[in-house]
C-alpha cells in the first residue's frame, strides 16, 4: 500500500513558512552587510581623518620652525621689525590664498573623498 506523506514541507501552510523563514533569513542578511558596510566606511572615514589631522599637526610645526628660521635669516640682512613684519606678511598671503581658494584646495577634495567613501560601495575594500 502506497502511503503519502503529509508532512508540514509539502502543504501550502508549510511552504508559506519556509518562504518566510527565508525571506527572514534575506533580510537578516542585508542587514548584517549593510552593518558591515557602516563599520568599513566608519574607519575609512576616521582613519582619513586621523591622517589628516596628524598631517595637519606635523606641517603646522614644519611651518612654525621654517617661519622661524627665514625669520633668523632676514634678521641678518635688516632689522628684526622689518623682517618679523615680512614672515606676517608671508603668511597674510598665505591666508588669503587659502580663503580665496577655499572651493578648489578645501571643499572639492573633501567633498570628493566622501562621496567615494559613500558611493562606491564594494569598490574599495580595505586591503590588510
Amino acid at each position: 500500500m502506497l502511503m503519502f506523506d503529509n508532512s508540514t514541507s509539502s502543504s501550502p501552510t508549510g511552504k508559506f513558512e519556509a518562504l518566510k523563514s527565508s525571506f527572514k533569513r534575506l533580510i537578516s542578511l542585508y542587514i548584517e552587510n549593510a552593518k558591515l558596510t557602516a563599520a568599513e566606511k566608519l574607519t575609512l572615514l576616521f582613519s582619513g581623518a586621523v591622517v589628516f589631522v596628524i598631517g595637519f599637526i606635523l606641517i603646522m610645526f614644519s611651518l612654525a620652525f621654517l617661519a622661524v628660521a627665514l625669520l633668523e635669516l632676514l634678521q641678518l640682512a635688516m632689522s628684526p621689525i622689518a623682517s618679523s613684519a615680512i614672515i606676517g606678511g608671508i603668511f597674510l598671503v598665505l591666508a588669503v590664498l587659502l580663503i580665496a581658494l577655499r572651493k578648489t584646495l578645501v571643499i572639492n577634495p573633501m567633498a570628493r573623498f566622501l562621496s567615494k567613501l559613500i558611493m562606491d560601495i564594494g569598490k574599495n575594500r580595505i586591503n590588510d
